[in-house]
C-alpha cells in the first residue's frame, strides 16, 4: 500500500511538473506571436514575394564580422521578418489576418530564412566575445555571421532565433533546422557562468535577457532543468542591490547599470520586461516569483513611474532623459529608449495581479494606463544614484547629480560621445513633456539645462564621457512633499572649477542656492572664461522672450541682463545683483549620425537656450515652471521663499518652510527669524547639526489640535551611523513629542535636542523623520 501511494505521489508530481511545463510553454508562444508590429504585418506580402531563393532580402543589410553596425546591428531585420511569418503562421495574434494560418508559403519562407542563417553561423566561439582582435582566432575576416559587439551574440539573435523557433516548434522542421534552434541560444546560456570578453560576468539586466532567452530554449527542447535554472537565475536578478554603483535595482527604486549609471529607462525598462513575461508566464505555477522577488521588482515599478512623464501632444509616456543614459543621443523615429517607455502597462498589471499588502501595484498601474491624466505628486529623493524627481499638477523637475559613489553617463558604440556635461547637475523641467523631444541631434551640448561648468570647457570628446564624482558630500532629503538635492561639486576631468549646490524644491519652484565658487586658474586654457549656470536648453515655443517683463529678440543670440527671465510659460528670479544672461532662439543644425548609430543623419531644431554668468562666489535663483508672467512679477516683488547664507551653511526660508544645509568644514549653526520662516511674527530658530547634513523643517497640524514641528534629515556622504542636532525657540516654546518609542528626543537648557540612528547598508543615505510640538 506505502509503494502503490509513494507512486500515486510520483505520478501526480510528474503530471503537476508537465502541466507547469505546457502552462508557460502555451503562454510564451501566445506572447512571442504578439512581436510583430501592425506596420510588420502588413508588410507580409512584400516580404514574401520579394525573399530570394537563399531565403535572404535585397533590401537588408547583411554585413557581419568587423564590417557591421556595432550597435542596432541590421541584420536583425532578417529574424524580425522570420519571427512575423511564424506568428502569422501559429494563428495565435489576433491582429494577423487568419488566412496566414498555418499557410505553407509562410512556414517555407520561414524554414528557407532560418536555413540560411545556420548555414551561416559562425563556428569559432572567439567570435562571441573576442571578434575582430588580432591576438584571438575570430580576426576580422573570419567566416560567419558574428558582430564585435559581444550583445549580438549573447541577447540580440539567442532571443531572435529562440523567439522564431518556438513559435515555429509544432511546425515540421528539418532537422539541421532544430539543431541551429538549440545551438545559437545554447551558446549563450552556457556562459551563464564565464567571464565573456567585452562584457565581463554577467549581471543585472543582461543576466534576466539571457535567462528570458533561455526559456524559450527550454521549452522548444523540452529540457525542465534548463527551465528551472533559467528562471531561478532570472528571479533572483530582481532582488535589492544594497552596494552603492552595484548593477540592478536599489531599495530607492534606481536601477543602475554598468557601474553606476542610472539607467532604469534603459536595462531597467529591458529587466522590466523580462520579468512581465516571465511572471505573466509563471504565475499560478511552482516557478512563479517568491515573496522577496515581488518586493524588489515592486520597489523598482513604484520608483520608475517617478521617472515617467507624458508629452501632452503625442500623449505618449516617455523616460526622464536622466535615466537613459548614452540613449539620449537617438531620434524617437529610432525607436531606441528616448521614444517610448517599451513595456506594456497591461501586462505589467497581468503578471502582478497576485502582488499584495505593500507590493500591490494598482495604484501605480492605473496611473500609468491613465496616460497623465491621474497625476502622480509629491517629491522623491534617489540616494542611491543621486537623484531627486519633484512632481506637482502641472509640471515634473528632475535632478541628477554625481558623487564619488556614481557614474554621470556613458558613451559606447558611438552613441553620446559629446554627453560629458549630462548628470552633473541637470535639471530638466516637463511642462508639455515636448521639452527636449528630438533636439538633442542639433543642442549645444555645452549647455546642458541645469549644470554650472565653464562656459565651452572642457573641450567635448568622446574619450570625457562617462567620470565618477570626486566627493561624497551629494545626495537627496525628501520629506515626500518637498526636498532639497545637495552637490559638493569638483570638476571630474581637471578640477578646474567647484562649488557648493543645493536645489530646494518647494511646493511651485525650485530654489537653487550655489555658494564657496572657485576656479582653478592654474589649468591651462581657461583664462577669462566665465562661469555659467544654464537656465535651459529646450524646444522653441512661441510667445517671445521676457526679461523683466520687456520683449528681447533673442534671434540669433543676444546678451540681456535683468533679475527676471520668462519664456515657453516658465520663469526664473535672479535674487542677487541680477542674471547677466545669453539668449538664444531660432535653428540650430546638427547631425544625428555623428552623435549615435542613428541613420536619420542631418536634423534642424528650432531651439531656446539661456544661460547666465556668475561674478561672485555665491549666488541664489528660483525657477518657476507653469507659472503666468503676472505671478513671476508678483514673486519677484514678494518673494515666497528667501536664501540664507551663512559660514558653510546655505538654506531657504518661507512660507512656512526652512530647508538648511550643512556643508561639510563649515559651521555648525544658523539662526534665523520666525518671521522670515512664516512660523510667528517675531522671535527666531537656531539650527545646530554636530555633523554636515541636509534637514527640512515644517510645521502641521494633527488631530490633537497641537502644533508640531515635522524635521527630516539625511546624511549625504552615507558614511555616518547617527547624527546630532538642536533646535531652539525664542517667542515659540517647544518640547519633544510624545511617541512610545526611543526617538532621541530630549530638552536640555532650553533646547530640543536629538541623537538619532541613520540608516545603514543599501538605505544609507535616505531620510530620517522626527517631530517637535511647538506651544
Amino acid at each position: 500500500m506505502l509503494r502503490l501511494l509513494t507512486s500515486l505521489c510520483a505520478v501526480t508530481l510528474a503530471l503537476a511538473q508537465s502541466s507547469d511545463l505546457e502552462t508557460i510553454a502555451a503562454k510564451r508562444r501566445s506572447d512571442l506571436a504578439e512581436f510583430p508590429t501592425p506596420a510588420q504585418i502588413a508588410s507580409i506580402p512584400l516580404w514574401l514575394s520579394t525573399q530570394r531563393a537563399d531565403g535572404t532580402w535585397p533590401d537588408v543589410n547583411y554585413l557581419s564580422g568587423c564590417d557591421a553596425q556595432r550597435a542596432n546591428w541590421p541584420i536583425q531585420q532578417h529574424w524580425v521578418r522570420l519571427i512575423t511569418f511564424a506568428a502569422a503562421w501559429t494563428g495565435s495574434n489576433a491582429d494577423i489576418p487568419s488566412n496566414w494560418t498555418s499557410d505553407a508559403g509562410l512556414f517555407q519562407a520561414a524554414s528557407k530564412g532560418l536555413d540560411w542563417w545556420f548555414q551561416n553561423d559562425y563556428t569559432n566561439d572567439d567570435c562571441i566575445g573576442q571578434g575582430g582582435l588580432k591576438n584571438a582566432s575570430c580576426p576580422c575576416g573570419t567566416p560567419g555571421l558574428w558582430n564585435q559587439n559581444w550583445f549580438g551574440q549573447v541577447i540580440l539573435i539567442p532571443q531572435l532565433c529562440s523567439t522564431t523557433c518556438l513559435l515555429l516548434s509544432e511546425g515540421e522542421l528539418s532537422a539541421s533546422q532544430r539543431e541551429g534552434c538549440a545551438r545559437i541560444p545554447t551558446r549563450a546560456y552556457s556562459r551563464r557562468d564565464q567571464f565573456i570578453n567585452g562584457l565581463g560576468y554577467l549581471t543585472g539586466a543582461n543576466t534576466i535577457n539571457v535567462m528570458q532567452n533561455s526559456v524559450s530554449l527550454a521549452l522548444y527542447t523540452n529540457n525542465e532543468t534548463i527551465l528551472e535554472d533559467a528562471l531561478s537565475r532570472a528571479m533572483a536578478v530582481v532582488t535589492l542591490s544594497n552596494k552603492p554603483k552595484e548593477d540592478g535595482i536599489h531599495p530607492d527604486g534606481s536601477f543602475l547599470q554598468h557601474n553606476g549609471i542610472l539607467y532604469n529607462g534603459n536595462y531597467g525598462k529591458d529587466l522590466l520586461n523580462a520579468f512581465i513575461q516571465l511572471e505573466g508566464e509563471a504565475i499560478g505555477t511552482r516557478f512563479a516569483a517568491n515573496d522577496t522577488t515581488k518586493e524588489a521588482f515592486a520597489i523598482d515599478v513604484r520608483g520608475g513611474e517617478w521617472m515617467i512623464y507624458v508629452d501632452e501632444e503625442t500623449k505618449q509616456e516617455h523616460w526622464d532623459f536622466n535615466v537613459i543614459g548614452r540613449f539620449v543621443a537617438f531620434p524617437t523615429v529610432d525607436l531606441q529608449a528616448s521614444a517610448d517607455i517599451n513595456f506594456n502597462v497591461t501586462n505589467l498589471a497581468a503578471a502582478t495581479a497576485d502582488f499584495q499588502g505593500p507590493d500591490d501595484l494598482s495604484d501605480t498601474v492605473r496611473r500609468l494606463q491613465s496616460n497623465g491624466t491621474e497625476k502622480l505628486l509629491g517629491n522623491k529623493g534617489f540616494w542611491a544614484s543621486d537623484y531627486m524627481v519633484h512632481r506637482r499638477d502641472h509640471f515634473i523637475l528632475t535632478n541628477k547629480m554625481i558623487s564619488n559613489r556614481s557614474v554621470n553617463t556613458e558613451t559606447t558604440n558611438g552613441a553620446n560621445k559629446y554627453g560629458y556635461h549630462m548628470g552633473q547637475g541637470t535639471l530638466y523641467s516637463y511642462v508639455t513633456g515636448t521639452e527636449y523631444r528630438d533636439i538633442m541631434g542639433a543642442w549645444d551640448w555645452n549647455l546642458v539645462p541645469g549644470t554650472t561648468v565653464l562656459l565651452n570647457h572642457p573641450k567635448l570628446n568622446a574619450s570625457l564621457v562617462g567620470v565618477t564624482g570626486k566627493t561624497d558630500f551629494v545626495g537627496v532629503v525628501s520629506d515626500g512633499w518637498v526636498g532639497t538635492a545637495v552637490e559638493d561639486y569638483v570638476e571630474p576631468n581637471d578640477a578646474s572649477i567647484r562649488y557648493r549646490k543645493a536645489w530646494f524644491f518647494l511646493d511651485h519652484s525650485v530654489v537653487v542656492v550655489t555658494t564657496d565658487l572657485s576656479v582653478n586658474s592654474s589649468v591651462p586654457g581657461i583664462e577669462g572664461v566665465p562661469v555659467i549656470t544654464v537656465l535651459d536648453n529646450r524646444a522653441a515655443r512661441p510667445g517671445g522672450v521676457l526679461v523683466d517683463g520687456a520683449n528681447i529678440d533673442a534671434s540669433g543670440g543676444v546678451s540681456a541682463n535683468g533679475s527676471t527671465l520668462f519664456y515657453g510659460g516658465n520663469g526664473y528670479i535672479s535674487y542677487d545683483e541680477g542674471f547677466q544672461l545669453t539668449l538664444f532662439e531660432g535653428n540650430r543644425t546638427g547631425n544625428w549620425s555623428d552623435i549615435s548609430t542613428s541613420t536619420v543623419g542631418e536634423t534642424t531644431a528650432e531651439i531656446f537656450s539661456a544661460y547666465t554668468s556668475l561674478s561672485g562666489s555665491s549666488n541664489a535663483y528660483s525657477f518657476w515652471p507653469a507659472v503666468d508672467v503676472g505671478k513671476l512679477a508678483y514673486e519677484a516683488e514678494h518673494p515666497s521663499h528667501v536664501p540664507l547664507y551663512g559660514d558653510g551653511i546655505s538654506g531657504v526660508a518661507g512660507s512656512e518652510r526652512l530647508s538648511v544645509v550643512f556643508w561639510p568644514g563649515g559651521s555648525d549653526s544658523i539662526k534665523v527669524d520666525l518671521a522670515t520662516v512664516g512660523w510667528a511674527s517675531e522671535g527666531s530658530v537656531t539650527v545646530s547639526s554636530s555633523q554636515p547634513g541636509v534637514y527640512l523643517f515644517a510645521t502641521r497640524s494633527e488631530g490633537d489640535g497641537k502644533r508640531h514641528l515635522a524635521i527630516t534629515l539625511a546624511d549625504p556622504t552615507q558614511r555616518l551611523s547617527e547624527a546630532s542636532f538642536s533646535v531652539t525657540f525664542t517667542g515659540l516654546n517647544a518640547r519633544c513629542k510624545k511617541v512610545d518609542w526611543d526617538d532621541g528626543c530630549k530638552v536640555d537648557q532650553g533646547a530640543v535636542t536629538f541623537r538619532v540612528d541613520l540608516p545603514s547598508g543599501g538605505y544609507a543615505g535616505s531620510s530620517v523623520f522626527r517631530e517637535v510640538t511647538l506651544a
